[in-house]
């Protein structure tokens, strides 16, 4: 009788340990986990979405209108000839790992008709399809093997492979770009 209460009550509390101590185990550090900012590259922690880091953005894109600012929702929506197509996970398979690369997408376009005309529901699904295609193609290429994404390379071969079928593209913009290598078992 002993044995089974020790049983039924050791064994639940060995597999949470267990769970707590994987779970701790497989969760990135902040080091670890890193995303590509949109348009210069730059890597930056992704575990919490700092507001002081946004702020110092926004006051240093104000001080050197030069460099191109972070992409961010509020700049994206007051253009109207860029749409969001949203987020997109695409597995890069490697020969010991796999890198997860999310990218939230939208495209600037060339006029504000384009826009109009690629927003509606059944050209964005197109347009999705397509992107996704290109993301496929990119990750059996060189753009998404290596230890960081070259976002202007990435954003630059989308562009022409999209240009192909769809006309008044004038660049891919990410909105978001993450990578996260996992390895194989």
């Amino acid at each position: 009788m002993n044995k089974v209460a020790i049983a039924v009550v050791a064994l639940p509390l060995a597999c949470m340990a267990a769970g707590y101590a994987a779970g701790g185990a497989l969760v990135p550090t902040p080091s670890e986990s890193h995303t590509v900012a949109a348009d210069h590259g730059d890597l930056a922690p992704v575990a919490k979405h700092d507001t002081a880091h946004d702020a110092e953005l926004d006051h240093a894109a104000q001080e050197s209108p030069a460099q191109p600012a972070e992409m961010n929702a509020h700049l994206l929506a007051e253009d109207r000839t860029v749409i969001r197509l949203g987020q997109m996970t695409i597995p890069v398979e490697k020969a010991n790992s796999v890198s997860y690369v999310v990218a939230d997408f939208a495209l600037k376009l060339e006029s504000l008709e384009l826009a109009e005309q690629y927003k509606r529901v059944e050209e964005a699904t197109r347009i999705r399809d397509s992107l996704l295609t290109a993301m496929n193609l990119a990750a059996e290429g060189a753009v998404l093997r290596g230890v960081a994404i070259d976002s202007d390379a990435l954003s630059s071969l989308i562009r022409d492979l999209l240009s192909k079928d769809y006309d008044g593209i004038d660049d891919v913009l990410f909105v978001s770009l993450y990578k996260q290598d996992v390895a194989r078992l």
